[in-house]
């Protein structure tokens, strides 16, 4: 009997493809192309579609790869000045990447989005190709595209009529900045496909469950794009970001039930109490998963190699969008900054207020599992081995980071509202 790929299970078990190589960022990464690349138009609502697809590959070995040859940068580069000088730029638009042991390959580093020709595939050089770019699939393992599908196949015809409006209008604004300009003319000098191709993941990805966590996701990027006063960066990160958050949050609601935990967050850092509870909710969040595998895995066989592909990716992710303290050593749930923006945009839409109690038990927990406070922590069965002063505590320091992004009016001790201004932005 063959080996079960994790591909296959990912697709059985998430309906989309989830791998540790495609973990973090990437997904919202690769969602952008398929934004941008898709044949149609923005969201396309027919079945079957086609994406056409770049490397940015002279860019992205500009920055990373000493053997590009002097005469291919002659081809496009005015001088030696203004090699380093886009150089430097362009290192500054690379995605983070951590816990890297060494410099990254130019086919490693990705660039951030920040406008729409900054977008690119995966690609590489393999050996043997007469040094010619291959846009495959190396770090997009297909994420992104299984977001794309859920995005494109909303039945809410409203909502995402309204959601390809404002990524048109995030994408292509009405005149071109400096630097989309720059990207543009360094992304015609790279690979591309000559014409549009058919992505067999993206394929694999169109069966829709229609369920609530499939709504939070649409209903979290309508959010985030309806506040059109914060700044176009502000929102594709969020995007990035709440892909990333997503999944995990996927990941958990669609094992079995006796698998499904919820996440206690450690939002003080000084109740040792606390702490062991979130760093034991991580254990068992990251146990259930491999349960999930091993019982939708069944009587086939799959490899452990395989298994830790789909495993890896949550714990990776996590890290990477800051809901748990490091990615090795001892760990529990923990938000950073961006994670509470992020979070913040998609719950609440712009000109509206939601009461921070609501934030953090009808949003926070009822909908993502996080526990923070003490009505989650006494609805999720906590306190009685917890004091519920201690979640009393944690809700408060939330509530302390939430103001700290400018994200929570304070008008007495007994009322907070959570939201992004009071400017009359749509």
């Amino acid at each position: 009997m063959a080996n079960l790929k994790s591909t296959d299970l990912s697709l059985e078990m998430f309906k989309g493809v989830l791998q540790s190589d495609s973990s973090g960022s990437y997904p919202g990464l690769e969602l952008v192309c398929f934004l941008l690349g898709a044949e149609g138009g923005m969201l396309p609502s027919e079945e079957d579609l086609k994406i056409t697809r770049c490397a940015h590959d002279f860019a992205r070995r500009l920055v990373r790869d000493e053997t590009l040859s002097q005469v291919d940068k002659e081809r496009v580069l005015a001088d030696k000045f203004s090699e380093e000088s886009i150089r430097k730029l362009l290192r500054c638009l690379e995605l983070d990447l951590e816990n890297l042991a060494k410099q990254p390959t130019w086919s490693r580093i990705h660039f951030f989005p920040y406008t729409k020709s900054l977008s690119h595939w995966d690609s590489r050089i393999r050996a043997g190709k007469k040094e010619t770019a291959m846009i495959e699939r190396q770090y997009f393992r297909g994420a992104g595209a299984f977001a794309f599908n859920v995005l494109r196949f909303d039945r809410n015809v409203e909502r995402l009529n309204e959601v390809r409006e404002k990524f048109n209008k995030l994408f292509y604004p009405d005149k071109d900045s400096p630097l989309e300009s720059l990207a543009k003319t360094l992304k015609s000098h790279g690979k591309a496909d000559v014409s549009p191709v058919v992505d067999d993941i993206e394929s694999r990805s169109r069966r829709m469950a229609d369920d609530e966590i499939e709504e939070l996701y649409r209903s979290g990027v309508a959010n985030i794009l309806s506040h059109m006063s914060l700044p176009t960066v502000t929102k594709i990160k969020s995007i990035v970001n709440w892909t990333g958050i997503w999944l995990v949050i996927l990941g958990n609601s669609r094992l079995p039930e006796e698998f499904r935990t919820n996440f206690i967050f450690d939002c003080g850092g000084i109740n040792p109490q606390l702490r062991r509870a979130s760093q034991r909710s991580l254990k068992e969040f990251i146990k259930n998963i491999a349960a999930g595998i091993d019982s939708a895995v069944d009587d086939r066989e799959m490899s452990g190699a395989q298994s830790q592909k789909i495993k890896g990716f949550f714990t990776a992710t996590l890290a990477s969008m800051r809901l748990i303290n490091s990615l090795k050593g001892r760990r529990h749930f923990t938000f950073g900054l961006t994670g509470i923006e992020t979070l913040t945009l998609a719950a609440v839409p712009a000109n509206q207020e939601m009461p921070f109690e609501s934030f953090v038990n009808e949003w926070l927990f009822k909908k993502c599992s996080f526990v923070i406070g003490r009505l989650a922590a006494q609805q999720a069965g906590l306190l009685e081995g917890l004091d519920a002063a201690i979640f009393e505590e944690n809700e408060k320091r939330l509530a302390d980071q939430v103001l700290a992004v400018g994200m929570l009016k304070v008008y007495s001790d007994a009322t907070k509202m959570v939201g992004v201004g009071d400017v009359n932005d749509q």
